[in-house]
């Protein structure tokens, strides 16, 4: 009788256990959500969770009295039972009655950690809003029968806090953004989120922290309509180019008038009126190089306008961005309508990369697996041509070479003062830097 006494007291533990751990481990957002909808476990447990202290003195109040209770009704039936039996062997009579509480002691503390413990806990951890829900009714019943207890050790507690000058915040910490990538990868590997839809979130992330000038298209590589041209002119600009929209200018990219629209051109040359150029500019957005890059995402959306001029601290042009632009760098390389862009980074079949110095750090630092660029963070740089002058820390020479993070860089082409085209391989018998 006294077995199953002490076994039932586990139980008993091991029931609060599992109620303090289920509530602690549930999301209070999903308990909210149920509450609304009508489920009056949920409401209950959501209400416990708010108030943890309350919560938590009623889990230690069953707890303490369930091992009280235990302890005296194992120490003296127990203990006094196995002592009669051990004094019954000869050589045992004189540690009799300290054998019996050492096996009672031990018997009753493996109970307690598998039965009122670890099982209880890892249970309530496998579903805890489920086990919060079925245990919170009982919660809440011995709560207002020990009530008055709670109250007076609620305020011992809030009392020895204020001497020791601590401050308590009841409020769950704010989520961070590394947890939500944690979160986000963790439902990937689960199957929850497909391939595509984790990588779209973790590239919104990316988006976020980025600014308009790692999106831009440079000015180096506008492709611009001098003012005054001739329809030969633009209808080879359109032969040799991809886009829709061109920058019209006086003699320079100092000097844009403005932006032409192809569509707007082709309309009145259909109409077989007399039509001047500068007539169908329109005037672009002027936006800093700094602007991070979902406020331009907002600008598009609020003036319709989805081609933007980025200038710099000084007034002079730094490049274009359009619409397309920000949505690529959340979905990837969209290809236009007839576009036979190039590749900018390309394997080849020795396992090495040729890549083109424009590529922006995010993606052949994604590429090859390395992360942590802090200058890159701090805008030093944005793409793959200005991390290797910032790490040679000069304007490199065709065959110029380095090794960073066990990889292999050799700058195998240049445009100009302009990187054009590297040589990446790893190289597995370089140390990491």
């Amino acid at each position: 009788m006294e077995y199953f006494v002490i076994f039932l007291l586990s139980l008993f533990n091991g029931v609060f256990a599992m109620a303090e751990v289920a509530l602690i481990s549930s999301r209070k957002i999903r308990l909210e959500k149920l509450a609304r909808h009508g489920n009056w476990r949920a409401k209950i447990a959501y209400n416990l969770a708010k108030d943890p202290q309350r919560f938590l003195a009623t889990v230690q109040i069953g707890i303490t009295v369930v091992s009280l209770i235990a302890g005296a009704y194992g120490g003296t039936e127990i203990a006094g039972r196995l002592s009669e039996n051990f004094a019954s062997v000869t050589w045992l009579k004189e540690y009799a009655v300290m054998l019996g509480f050492a096996v009672t002691i031990i018997f009753t503390t493996f109970l307690t950690l598998v039965l009122g413990e670890l099982v209880p806990k890892t249970i309530g951890m496998s579903r805890p809003e489920v086990i919060a829900m079925a245990l919170a009714p009982i919660m809440q019943l011995l709560y207002y029968v020990a009530s008055p207890f709670i109250w007076l050790l609620g305020v011992s507690t809030k009392f020895i806090l204020r001497l020791l000058r601590f401050n308590r915040k009841s409020e769950d910490p704010p989520v961070t953004e590394e947890e939500l990538k944690h979160l986000i990868e963790q439902g990937r590997q689960y199957g929850i989120l497909e391939e595509q839809e984790s990588d779209m979130m973790r590239s919104i992330f990316r988006t976020a922290d980025r600014n308009v000038s790692t999106l831009m298209t440079h000015r180096n590589d506008i492709i611009w309509l001098e003012e005054g041209s001739t329809i030969d002119d633009i209808r080879k600009l359109i032969n040799e180019s991809v886009h829709s929209n061109f920058p019209v200018c006086n003699k320079s990219l100092d000097h844009i008038i403005g932006i032409v629209s192809i569509k707007d051109i082709l309309i009145q040359v259909s109409q077989n009126k007399p039509w001047n150029l500068n007539e169908l500019v329109k005037q672009p957005l002027y936006i800093p190089e700094s602007m991070p890059a979902m406020e331009l995402l907002d600008t598009f959306r609020k003036s319709g306008n989805h081609i933007s001029l980025v200038m710099n601290e000084y007034g002079s042009l730094e490049g274009i961005v359009t619409l397309h632009d920000v949505v690529e760098s959340i979905f990837g390389n969209i290809r236009l309508t007839d576009q036979h862009t190039q590749q900018e980074a390309v394997m080849r079949t020795d396992g090495s990369w040729l890549m083109d110095g424009m590529m922006q750090t995010h993606e052949w630092s994604d590429l090859l697996n390395i992360h942590d660029l802090r200058d890159e963070e701090m805008g030093n740089y944005n793409t793959l041509g200005g991390f290797i002058m910032h790490h040679l820390g000069k304007i490199p020479k065709t065959s110029e070479h380095f090794t960073f993070r066990n990889h292999y860089f050799e700058v195998v082409d240049m445009d100009g003062k302009r990187i054009d085209k590297v040589l990446v391989k790893k190289e597995e018998s370089i140390l990491i830097e």
